[in-house]
């Protein structure tokens, strides 16, 4: 049995339609003025939430090409939800996902829209307070990210340049400090393989001796210890690190 559509559903999937895409035909239901308006209104609330997430990327890209992709996203994205850190992600995602072209013609675009979207994600998640133990290992006193990125987009501003623009293969860590403030610092690659895994788990420092070793076989003790020796000295100098003294590694 065959259910037929309401005039209603039929005029509101119509009316939905109109407001994606107005050139596709007109509603003769309601008034054009109207319907510009209310349109124009919808339009300008998801642009802004995206302006807002992503100043960098929209003030590198050119104006045209940003608009165009804003009205892209709005004709024919399905948007799950009306809260503006949502429709910023499903912004990113949409491209993401369709492999959108311009992804390819500024191959450091993804990585922007990525950091970007992650500092209002550390702005605003709740970050589960770390429980620390009285043990021998070494313990992160927060909760941190790290991240591998093409290019240095985390320096980047509204005033960076495509000029300025140039591959620079790097690794960060982002967390929220104690102040709520966002914090990023660049990292060896020793120091962001050590420390993901200190994000996962706590060590004692023969663990990490061991996954320094077996990332650099190279490295002589003398060089594990120092490198592990900085590696403390940079936690401890951002607060973040809750390491046993030399004593209490040698009880342990």
């Amino acid at each position: 049995m065959t259910v037929k559509k309401s005039t209603f559903q039929m005029t509101q999937q119509q009316f939905c339609r109109w407001i994606r895409e107005p050139d596709i035909e007109q509603i003769p239901t309601f008034p054009l003025e109207r319907m510009q308006i209310y349109r124009d209104l919808l339009f300008n609330n998801v642009c802004s939430f995206i302006n807002l997430v992503y100043p960098v990327a929209r003030s590198i890209l050119p104006e045209a090409q940003w608009q165009s992709l804003l009205q892209e996203f709005f004709q024919k994205a399905k948007c799950q939800s009306p809260l503006y850190n949502d429709i910023s992600l499903q912004f990113r995602e949409y491209l993401a996902d369709h492999q959108h072209p311009i992804l390819q013609e500024y191959p450091w675009l993804e990585e922007l829209l990525q950091f970007e979207w992650l500092e209002l994600y550390l702005d605003t998640v709740e970050i589960e307070e770390i429980r620390l133990t009285q043990s021998t290992t070494w313990q992160l006193i927060r909760k941190v990210w790290v991240l591998v990125y093409q290019y240095p987009v985390y320096r980047w501003t509204t005033a960076t340049t495509f000029a300025q623009i140039e591959s620079m293969p790097s690794a960060i860590m982002v967390w929220r400090d104690d102040q709520d403030h966002i914090c990023v610092e660049s990292l060896s690659v020793l120091f962001a393989v050590v420390i993901e895994q200190l994000n996962q788990q706590e060590l004692v420092e023969q663990d990490i001796k061991k996954l320094i070793k077996a990332t650099f076989p190279d490295f002589s003790n003398a060089q594990i210890q120092r490198q592990i020796d900085e590696l403390k000295v940079l936690l401890t100098r951002l607060k973040l690190l809750d390491a046993p003294n030399k004593n209490d590694e040698e009880k342990g």
